[in-house]
């Protein structure tokens, strides 16, 4: 029913790039160490260009109109003090009225950005510029009382931009106090298809003739601000939405939150769709003015994407460097999880892990969790650096470029229409329950996303797990049936992809346990359970591995031990320490940091 969303707002969708290349016929027995693991076939990293691939980030913090050249040269130098290789700043507190949406005030701060970028690029040093995607503050709109104060806000000057809740009303936001909002502040969230986005991509312009190498748009949400205590403002159900709706799915907008109902499911799959194209939108708008584009999102691998209509499986797939936004609350395999979701999102796309550590420990686990998913620090403001860890970085840069993610025989799949159309999160749940029982067991795997599920997808792949997926389409079922599968949690199969029930459930020809699932590797690898650990082969398939293990708890020991007739080479790198090299049959790793990474050789 739903029609391609391309046809429906102007044929803006960019186009999404498939692998072409068909299944493995023979994928190998389970339990069989195999070749050493070759490079897999990636999507293409488009036009990002080669400085994103491996960055050392500081933050310059808030560039505020009045700053002083001298105060913004002295931000600019630290960081070239610190080692870092890029720099990013915000423009004010947040993303403001004032110096975003006011043509004067705009105006009015260029010139600082072309002073600051010009200062970065003297001493080798990327800008990127901190950019909200849907949300505009106005500080000062309110006085001590909540009273307006008159002064111009998104509210008052484009009441027609806003996003609308299901009963209509606008979405703004007045006199809040949260960790990004004052008192004194309207918030206000847009429209993705209202005139907002061409003052966007006008912006965006601007801000590549002010010397700016790349943006980073954070809170591309549908709405992105709740409430505590309140019931969720479902957005949005402006004109423009509500029409591109109507034409690409036949239906009309529900007036209330209801997955019993066909109209309400859809707007909750159509959100998704919007938001991708939106950002692909202002991607391409970044790439043809010679910019690079980041995209941050709080909802990476969570329930939490459903409600706020960004589903981090299908915007990243936009052309974008991606910024999963982590704060798993001390739960480190939570937060290895979602590093690992959003690597899976494109290996050969840069990412820009993003977390606020509380103290050194933290923050030494928030790098480990990093580089074992990607080749970018970015210790945000206020938080303790490790020390070393730039230089840290330099050094094992050769791995970096060497490494690709190594998945075994396994594929967990991860499905956008089951997470958002089961109540009480339970696929979600059982998804995070699949995850865990393979990152414990230290299986090497990989995610996949079932809604769009192609044969190269699974290449290789001799076991999937399906977690909690009770909608399969026929072709999706025709696929994963090749292989066999791991059945988490019931009714797997019993509904199609319209969530339709079916006479009977799906019967998949081979079954196995989730917990009998064995890692093939062609060592044999114990380490502790505390421990995760993220596998990678060679991009030229040489004898080759790296394991980057992440100890929240720096104790035990990674054991590798050859097959018989085999020997290894083995060298460990850790933070602050010499590289240590050892061969042998068997060889013992002794954990003493959070980031281990063990270079196994035949």
């Amino acid at each position: 029913m739903r029609s391609a969303l391309l046809s429906v707002l102007l044929a803006l969708i960019l186009p999404l790039a498939l692998l072409a290349c068909g299944a493995s016929e023979d994928p190998g027995a389970p339990g069989d160490p195999g070749d050493w693991p070759a490079a897999r076939a990636e999507e293409s990293a488009g036009d990002l260009p080669a400085w994103t691939r491996s960055m050392r980030i500081w933050p310059f913090d808030v560039l505020e109109p009045g700053m002083s050249a001298s105060e913004i040269d002295e931000r600019v130098s630290g960081a070239g003090a610190q080692g870092a290789d890029t720099l990013i700043f915000y423009v004010e507190s947040e993303h403001m009225f004032g110096t975003f949406v006011d043509d004067s005030g705009f105006e009015g701060i260029l010139p600082s950005i072309e002073h600051l970028t010009a200062q970065a690029r003297e001493i080798g040093l990327h800008g990127i510029v901190y950019l909200n995607g849907l949300e505009v503050m106005t500080r000062g709109a309110f006085d001590e009382d909540c009273a307006p104060t008159g002064a111009p806000t998104m509210a008052s000057e484009h009441q027609d931009w806003l996003q609308r809740d299901l009963a209509g009303e606008p979405i703004v936001y007045r006199c809040q106090d949260s960790d990004w909002l004052e008192p004194d502040w309207e918030d206000a969230w847009v429209s993705p298809l209202s005139g907002y986005r061409d003052l966007f991509e006008e912006r965006i312009a601007s801000l590549a003739d002010a010397g700016v190498d790349a943006i980073y748009i954070d809170a591309t949400f549908l709405p992105g601000f709740q409430v505590e205590g309140e019931s969720p403002r479902w957005g949005t159900t402006d004109p423009a939405f509500t029409d591109a709706f109507r034409e690409s799915t036949g239906l009309e907008l529900p007036d209330a939150p209801d997955l019993e109902s066909e109209s309400f499911r859809e707007f909750v799959a159509f959100r998704h769709d919007v938001l991708a194209e939106y950002l692909g939108d202002l991607a391409r708008t970044a790439r043809e003015n010679g910019l690079a584009a980041f995209w941050e999102s709080s909802t990476n691998d969570t329930a939490e994407a459903t409600l706020l209509g960004n589903e981090t499986a299908i915007t990243g797939r936009q052309g974008l460097g991606f910024s999963p936004e982590i704060e798993p609350q001390g739960d480190m395999l939570a937060a290895f999880r979602m590093a690992k979701a959003a690597r899976e999102l494109n290996q050969e796309r840069p990412m820009i892990y993003l977390g606020w550590p509380e103290g050194a420990q933290a923050a030494s686990i928030e790098l480990a969790i990093a580089l074992a998913h990607s080749s970018t620090y970015y210790p945000t403001a206020d938080i303790e650096v490790p020390e070393g860890a730039f230089d840290f970085m330099v050094a094992i840069a050769p791995v970096f470029e060497r490494r690709i993610a190594y998945g075994g025989d396994v594929a967990l799949v991860y499905s956008v229409r089951n997470k958002d159309w089961t109540r009480d999160e339970e696929a979600f749940d059982l998804y995070v329950e699949a995850f865990e029982s393979l990152a414990e067991r230290h299986v090497p795997f990989r995610i996949v996303r079932l809604e769009g599920l192609v044969a190269a997808d699974l290449e290789g792949v001799r076991t999937v797990v399906l977690p909690g997926l009770e909608g399969i389409s026929d072709q999706e079922a025709e696929l994963l049936s090749s292989r066999r599968v791991a059945l988490v949690g019931d009714e797997i199969g019993t509904r199609d992809e319209r969530w339709q029930g079916r006479e009977e459930p799906i019967e998949f020809p081979e079954t196995v346990a989730l917990d009998e699932i064995e890692a093939v590797l062609p060592f044999v690898l114990e380490a502790p359970d505390g421990t995760f650990i993220e596998h990678y082969g060679d991009r030229e398939g040489r004898a080759w591995m790296a394991l980057f293990a992440v100890s929240p708890e720096p104790e035990g020991e990674i054991r590798v031990k050859a097959y018989p007739g085999d020997r290894l080479r083995v060298t460990t790198e850790r933070l602050g320490a010499q590289s240590e090299e050892a061969e042998g049959t068997a060889i013992a790793v002794a954990i003493t940091s959070h980031l281990t990474v063990v270079i196994v050789e035949d």
